[in-house]
């Protein structure tokens, strides 16, 4: 099972939709406002309070084997894309380092032509 040391707005987003339930329905489930679940969903760093970290964790250990799995499923889908970033990001910048090199190959041979027409004009 998974166990959660401090729940942040991203885990408690994941839960509720592994529990496939509303903002409205996740609050009313925890005892809470829908704002606040709302705010877990733009602030995924947030960290909720001690009470709720306890209720986030007795939902999550009375959630059946499914939710958990979606659960477990919804957090590592989460850092598989920032991953997948990560990796993109590396990529890009080897793309554009690779286009950096090119262009000073192809501006250098620019001007080592520019500069050979001008010495044939004289």
């Amino acid at each position: 099972m998974t166990i959660i040391d401090q729940w942040t707005g991203r885990h408690a987003h994941a839960l509720r939709a592994a529990l496939r339930q509303t903002n409205e329905a996740f609050a009313e489930h925890l005892g809470v406002s829908p704002r606040t679940v709302a705010k877990w969903r733009e602030r995924p760093e947030m960290v909720p309070s001690p009470q709720l970290q306890e209720a986030l964790d007795t939902s999550l250990r009375l959630a059946t084997p499914d939710t958990r799995a979606r659960f477990a499923s919804n957090l590592g889908a989460a850092e598989e894309s920032r991953t997948l970033d990560d990796s993109m990001i590396s990529q890009l910048q080897v793309a554009v380092g690779d286009l950096a090199r090119v262009l000073a190959r192809f501006n250098l041979s620019e001007s080592t032509e520019g500069a050979m027409d001008e010495s044939r004009a004289r």
